[in-house]
């Protein structure tokens, strides 16, 4: 499997691997998720917060996609507090520029059935982690069922909500916020046996696609 790390402008084969996970997302969210709002007639899921600041960690494994993640600064437009606002009732750990919001997380369904934790999952938990490290971010913002805050504290991350959990399309979903910090990175590579560094350096030069062998 190979980690790639998409930030705009981007140029080469990186646009044809954005749009299958567009498509993809679109299939996963809409059709399979019943996230109806996000229907569109081009079968692409695209927000507002696919933009110049939105950072992909996508995950192929050959010539196929199957795996994919968006982080978003929260010191710009970002989902958590413009579409997921009223879910936040507690404050971020930290000033805005030290955090980033981690949205649209994924791994295609045919490589997650019959498999307690998928060794897809485990590659993006640790490449976000590694990219938040990087980055200098110390906390990191998500919108999630619960099942998503059990299984982020089962590779032994802090995790704190927001706020309440409150029902979304008949979900029990919290909105809440990672410590990011070496020992974050430790605990979840330790709980999913990802030894190795998953992102190159070049991954984090603005116009780069980096590329790493999981």
């Amino acid at each position: 499997m190979q980690v790639h790390i998409i930030r705009a402008p981007v140029s080469g084969e990186t646009p044809q691997l954005l749009e299958e996970n567009y498509r993809l997302r679109h299939k996963i969210f809409v059709d399979l998720q019943g996230w109806s709002e996000l229907r569109r007639p081009d079968g692409r899921d695209v927000d507002e917060f696919d933009n110049a600041d939105a950072t992909h960690i996508l995950l192929t494994d050959g010539d196929e996609l199957v795996g994919g993640s968006r982080i978003t600064p929260l010191n710009r437009p970002n989902l958590l507090q413009t579409v997921f606002n009223g879910l936040v009732l507690g404050n971020l750990p930290a000033d805005p520029s030290l955090g980033a919001d981690w949205t649209r997380f994924y791994v295609r369904p045919d490589r997650r059935e019959g498999r307690r934790r998928a060794p897809e999952s485990a590659a993006l938990f640790c490449a976000m982690m590694e990219y938040a490290l990087k980055q200098g971010f110390t906390f990191i913002t998500f919108v999630s069922s619960l099942s998503m805050v059990e299984h982020g504290t089962s590779v032994g991350w802090r995790i704190t909500p927001l706020g309440a959990p409150v029902l979304v399309d008949g979900k029990a979903t919290v909105a809440a916020w990672i410590e990011v910090s070496e020992q974050a990175l430790y605990n979840v590579r330790r709980a999913t046996g990802m030894s190795h560094t998953l992102i190159p350096a070049s991954a984090l030069r603005r116009g780069q696609s980096g590329v790493l062998t999981a």
